[in-house]
């Protein structure tokens, strides 16, 4: 393959990719042996029909763009690595020149732009200080012995903190619909998962009590439920309490804790959690502000494509979760008071500043030589494998189709530690 790169404004570059016949011609075969396999010809298994059938049954076209799709990621890799380009998004690719015989494929990308970082040692911003009171040990310690409750029968009526099991249907205009039915589901009262007004409507009641529970969806809601109104029809069977468990060496044994044997030692141990925990949150804070400032102050000739090509990927994970959530984008506007404009300044923005805190944070691992070489990263995944007590290649067979986001997370982790270290 021959390729060409040509340099275009706003930190871009158009790569011309040129192939030899050979090279298009085993890709277009090995194009056709993967889709052969999925062909059937009457009176023969798939992919064991003669060849002239099967290409009857497939277009050039098909055949060509399997093989594009082939080839293209190698022979685009190896162009970046020979002319030590770094892209910053994904190539848009466009088809020059196919045939037979020919191959030629233009990439457009936007490579990584120019990043001048300033000062980012000794920054003089202000650690927030972490503090662990006994407040917060007893509310870890409140936490923990609620995770660990078992739910024994109760005589009485339900109240806030108890789990009801029952059964349920929900009406609209006395019409059930569709995902508003259920039996013997089990519902920890007080814990919000349901509308708002129907749990605590539910305080009092006691096993084989009925009820229909008055209700409102909230305007956020499913399209098809939102601000109406409802009746959910419901039978009680069982009404639970929680059980806390005593503070003694049985439980600590059953969580796990092999040098806890007394309750000065699990508080102690708890102690040492929220600190832990504090710490993290500490440190997340404070990296946080140190990369705001660094990127504040540094020079990016930041490409308005770069922006709208994460602006793209933001919105898709939004629209996404909206789905999971089955709720429409004008039900999430309404809800956060935003308008398209709105969301879009917004988006606009957060996608600059991520874009920007990445190129500022690459520049510094650049600048510190900080790289993840094969060996670090084996070193990462023995210390899971010790962590969960598995096998070291187990863990590595795991991780190995993710291996370049793992990768990544190591580097990133080491940039946070490198400036923590560097500005405490």
């Amino acid at each position: 393959m021959q390729h060409q790169v040509k340099p275009l404004e706003n930190s871009r570059v158009e790569i011309t990719m040129t192939f030899t016949t050979e090279e298009w011609k085993v890709a277009q075969n090995q194009a056709f042996k993967k889709l052969a396999a999925d062909v059937k010809v009457d009176g023969f298994r798939p992919g064991k029909a003669p060849e002239a059938m099967i290409r009857a049954r497939l277009s050039p076209g098909k055949i060509y763009d399997t093989a594009i799709n082939a080839i293209l990621p190698q022979a685009y890799s190896d162009v970046l690595k020979a002319d030590k380009l770094t892209p910053l998004s994904r190539p848009a690719v466009d088809v020059v020149k196919v045939s037979d015989t020919e191959l030629v494929l233009k990439a457009v990308v936007i490579l990584v732009p120019e990043v001048k970082v300033k000062k980012y040692k000794n920054l003089g911003i202000k650690r927030q200080a972490v503090k662990v009171t006994d407040a917060d040990v007893e509310t870890e310690l409140k936490t923990t012995l609620a995770q660990q409750a078992t739910l024994m029968l109760k005589e009485g009526a339900a109240a806030l903190g108890d789990s009801v099991v029952f059964d349920f249907e929900g009406f609209v205009n006395n019409v059930a619909f569709e995902g508003g039915k259920a039996e013997n589901y089990t519902l920890e009262l007080g814990s919000g998962q349901f509308i708002p007004g129907f749990e605590e409507q539910m305080v009092g009641l006691k096993a084989g009590d009925q009820k229909d529970l008055k209700v409102k969806f909230p305007e956020n809601y499913a399209a098809e439920l939102a601000s109406k109104d409802a009746i959910f029809k419901i039978k009680v069977h069982e009404v639970k309490s929680k059980q806390l468990p005593e503070l003694n060496e049985a439980l600590f044994t059953e969580m796990k804790l092999p040098n806890v044997k007394t309750e000065a030692q699990f508080r102690d141990y708890l102690k040492q959690k929220v600190t832990t925990n504090k710490t993290r949150e500490s440190d997340d804070q404070f990296y946080s502000e140190i990369l705001m400032k660094i990127t504040k102050e540094a020079e990016i000739d930041l490409p308005h494509e770069a922006i709208h090509e994460q602006m793209d990927a933001m919105k898709a994970d939004l629209e996404e979760k909206l789905k999971q959530r089955n709720q429409t984008m004008d039900q999430y506007l309404k809800a956060n008071d935003l308008t398209e404009a709105k969301l879009h300044d917004r988006m606009h923005q957060q996608a600059e500043d991520i874009l920007r805190a990445s190129l500022v944070a690459n520049k510094i691992a650049e600048q510190e030589n900080i790289e993840v070489t094969d060996e670090l990263v084996d070193f990462e995944i023995a210390k899971i494998a010790e962590q969960y007590k598995m096998e070291f290649t187990k863990v590595k067979e795991i991780l190995t189709p993710n291996i370049a986001r793992f990768r990544a997370e190591i580097r990133d982790r080491y940039i946070k530690e490198f400036l923590i270290k560097h500005n405490s």
